[in-house]
């Protein structure tokens, strides 16, 4: 399929980032589109994780677009719904210590779900007065799912996700008993209990040792044959030349070179690129 076939995701224009004097990121152009396992690969401090970080704004862009589903994650006043949309796995896990394993994968669900119950109740109880005063009397207002139905929704699916990486029997356990192949698998369920349209990772294999390593990409790679979109971050050039439909090769803040992965390992055109792989493979 042509660009022109495919649904777009996401689509940065101008993406530029700046830390006081210093530019991070220099004007990225790019599009993403539904399905696609882009690899983001370059040297340290080339703004391969800051580019990320500010596709779902938790980096602040210093000017630039990012379009999901065309509405501006740069300038929306509904970050957070953007959010849910595009789950997030980090180096270090990020998880809550003081919660179980199954606490820390309803912990998000939950709390959305009660916000949105809580609104929707707002919503009825002003229509109620509304009708009392005669007014808007054919409308109804559907207050959804309750909360006990909310909470046991995501219990399930918190289960259904932990027997998808063999730790259903990890449920009651917490973080710091797991081995961080483990944590990092546990981190990864997590952003998918949002049901998110897109998986941003940031290099999500760094911080393990090279025995856990594998674990990991296992379950990136099912995701990936799954068909999750999916941006990641990695050192990992095996993993990148395997899994991935694009690899954008960053440099000095700026895309030098992307492409599917037989033309960025086998015959790439940047001679920084060329310089970088001969490095690292």
């Amino acid at each position: 399929m042509n660009g022109q076939d495919r649904e777009v995701l996401l689509e940065v224009s101008g993406l530029t980032k700046h830390f006081g004097k210093n530019e991070v990121l220099r004007g990225i152009d790019t599009t993403i589109y539904r399905g696609e396992k882009i690899a983001v690969i370059g040297p340290s401090g080339s703004g391969k994780s800051t580019f990320l970080r500010c596709l779902n704004r938790l980096e602040e862009p210093t000017a630039g677009a990012v379009l999901l589903h065309g509405e501006d994650i740069v300038t929306t006043k509904k970050i957070n719904e953007c959010r849910q949309k595009m789950g997030m796995v980090f180096q270090h896990f990020n998880l809550f210590n003081n919660l179980t394993v199954l606490e820390n994968i309803m912990f998000a669900p939950v709390k959305i779900g009660k916000a949105r119950l809580k609104k929707r109740r707002a919503a009825a109880r002003r229509l109620k007065i509304r009708q009392f005063f005669g007014k808007d009397r054919d409308r109804q207002i559907e207050t959804g799912p309750s909360l006990a139905q909310l909470e046991k929704e995501a219990k399930d699916h918190a289960f259904e996700l932990l027997e998808l990486i063999g730790l259903a029997d990890k449920a009651s356990a917490y973080p710091s008993t797991l081995s961080g192949g483990q944590r990092q698998r546990i981190a990864i369920v997590r952003a998918l209990a949002m049901k998110p349209e897109v998986m941003l990772f940031d290099e999500p294999t760094s911080a393990l040792d090279p025995e856990m390593v594998g674990e990991v990409l296992e379950l990136i790679k099912k995701l990936a044959d799954d068909g999750m979109t999916m941006v990641i971050v990695t050192h990992e050039m095996g993993f990148a030349r395997e899994v991935a439909t694009r690899v954008m090769f960053m440099d000095g803040g700026k895309i030098c070179e992307e492409g599917p992965p037989e033309q960025i390992f086998g015959a790439p055109k940047n001679e920084r690129l060329r310089e970088f792989l001969s490095k690292v493979l």
